[in-house]
């Protein structure tokens, strides 16, 4: 029996092996005729839904795996102009000019990739046990963001990565008719990859010598690498999102326009004289001592206008953070999934939300250290929910017509937040948190207070603050720069370096936030996410976490409103630049 299990792991390691080999050789987005299996086992197949354009029309790949070139040591992303510039063209504009090639014109790009576990739902995470996720939630907000980008004259594609074992037919035909015209469509089901499962010292286990091998379901977050990699040279955006998450054409817009302003002023420090860029019109500054670091970061926490190198600069990155509406509809009004809906979980008759019992939106968390400046409303703009969560009426999980205030935050608070005036045109914006020794700097909202706990330190790696967002979106040169000068090991397979634990999917690498969420881009890679204070860029900064459930399973502390939070933000500013004026 010994010799017999360790026979079927070599099997299962050489056969694993061959299956990325042929991935990473293939960058055909065509219809095939038969499917093939892929990295971590599974099939993928592929349809154009007949009714438009045939994915194989897509950009011819030209080395996007071993031989591609490698730009020079100090390359940055440099295709972020010539992308946007695509993005804003109009419908009819987009739809009538055909360029090809790395310079050329041609609407844009974009491959639309979502990554779903189930195809219903579990009755977990405040779920209705056999709902329909994949029809009553996938498909609807993956139709909304496909749609919004349609609608711009952009080519779409979309790449679903299932952790079930088999998609029927009948399910793959109601998604292609349910997306616009020409959309093209690839499916790769029972994605899930195998690894080799650790012991609980840190080493692999392995009883009788040998190493067991199981199903990695966290691993299944890694797989959209392996399609980034694959299709790398045949797109100019990649978007990579878990599957109820709500992206639309106005968040790839906004996020190409604040990446052109970053590249804008670190090519500015770039060519001055003394190699940094600075904030025009800053205010004087009279402080006389600067705060020193209190962890492991090069800067104070007391930054407020400081002029900023290339290569700070180089690391700036526009965020987004996952809110979810306030669904009022009480036990008979549509709640989550199903026949006739559902309370909130208050143990009553689901009359009264959790959070608006006992005032707790009212009095959120840090309320008194930092008091929102709601001036910001009347001076700059209101946030727009239509932005993120503007869905139509007749959704069992995402209520219509939310209003501003309807807006809820829980991932961060304003305890891990600094502000910071930018170069250029960036201006003035929010530093998520970020490790100590990649923070770049900002006014921390702590200082001159400590929160009232002298003993603390800003927060850093800290999960509960980390402002998962769930995804992320990045033109083909910023893929580029991930992989080969930002993320130590690399943004693409093979993940087989030394900075690697075994075979990237034990516990220190392979959380669904590392791949997904943001750890390995916030953290291991240096970025520093920063969320605009432009209201009207703020709004854009928003997505919408449409499964809408962590309102019921979530401590009501952990909740704020999105309008308080800015407010927040904009009471931190108003002290950093009143600290300016101390001597």
């Amino acid at each position: 029996m010994p010799a017999l299990l360790a026979a079927t792991a070599i099997i299962v390691s050489v056969f694993a092996a061959a299956a990325l080999s042929s991935l990473l050789s293939s960058s055909s987005f065509g219809v095939r005729e038969e499917p093939r299996r892929s990295a971590g086992g599974g099939t993928t197949t592929t349809t154009a839904g007949g009714r438009g354009r045939r994915l194989s029309e897509s950009r011819p790949p030209s080395s996007a795996g071993k031989g591609a070139a490698t730009p020079s040591k100090d390359r940055r992303p440099s295709d972020v102009e010539r992308v946007l510039s695509l993005a804003t063209l109009s419908a009819e504009d987009a739809f009538t000019d055909s360029g090809e090639g790395e310079g050329g014109g041609g609407p844009l790009r974009v491959l639309f990739i979502v990554t779903t576990l189930s195809e219903y739902d579990k009755g977990t995470r405040g779920t209705t046990s056999g709902a329909d996720r994949l029809m009553e939630l996938v498909l609807p907000i993956l139709v909304d963001g496909v749609s919004s980008m349609v609608d711009r004259g952009w080519h779409v594609d979309v790449y679903l990565i299932c952790g079930f074992e088999a998609l029927a037919e009948s399910r793959r035909n109601m998604i292609v008719d349910a997306l616009p015209r020409g959309v093209g469509l690839e499916v790769w089901t029972d994605a899930i990859p195998l690894y080799y499962v650790k012991r609980y010292n840190g080493k692999l286990k392995a009883p009788d010598g040998l190493q067991g091998i199981e199903l990695a379901s966290h691993g299944l977050s890694r797989q959209h690498r392996y399609v980034v990699r694959d299709k790398l040279m045949e797109y100019d955006i990649f978007a990579a999102f878990e599957d109820d998450m709500r992206v639309t054409a106005d968040h790839v817009v906004n996020f190409l326009e604040m990446s052109v302003d970053i590249d804008r002023a670190r090519r500015e420090a770039e060519n001055s004289l003394d190699g940094k860029a600075r904030v025009m019109g800053a205010a004087l500054d009279n402080r006389s001592v600067r705060g020193k670091s209190a962890d492991g970061a090069t800067v104070g926490n007391d930054v407020v206008e400081d002029p900023m190198t290339a290569e700070e600069l180089g690391r700036l990155w526009p965020g987004f953070v996952r809110v979810e509406v306030l669904d009022t509809r009480g036990g008979g009004g549509g709640g989550e999934g199903g026949k006739g809906g559902r309370g909130f979980d208050d143990g009553g008759d689901g009359s009264v939300h959790p959070l608006l019992r006992d005032s707790a939106l009212d009095n959120f968390r840090w309320k008194d250290n930092v008091p929102p400046s709601m001036k910001y409303e009347s001076q700059f703009g209101t946030i727009d929910p239509g932005v993120c969560c503007g869905v139509p009426p007749g959704r069992a999980r995402t209520p219509a017509h939310p209003k501003k205030d309807d807006l809820l935050l829980w991932e961060t608070d304003i305890s891990a937040m600094g502000v910071r005036h930018y170069p250029g045109d960036i201006g003035w914006a929010a530093a998520m948190t970020v490790e100590d020794r990649a923070d770049v700097g900002s006014y921390w909202s702590g200082m001159g207070h400590n929160y009232d706990d002298p003993n603390m330190k800003r927060p850093r790696r800290v999960d509960s603050l980390l402002g998962q967002q769930a995804g992320w979106m990045a033109t083909r040169s910023q893929v580029l720069y991930f992989h080969e000068h930002a993320c130590p090991g690399g943004f693409m397979p093979p993940f087989d370096g030394k900075e690697w634990s075994y075979d990237s999917l034990q516990t220190k690498n392979g959380a669904v936030e590392f791949w997904s969420g943001g750890y390995q881009l916030f953290g291991r890679c240096y970025f520093n996410r920063i969320l605009s204070m432009d209201p009207a860029r703020f709004s854009r900064q928003l997505l919408y976490h449409a499964s809408n459930n962590k309102q019921r399973t979530v401590s009501s502390g952990k909740f704020i409103r999105l309008t308080n939070f800015l407010g927040q933000l904009y009471t931190v500013k108003e002290r950093a630049l009143k600290s300016l004026m101390m001597g």
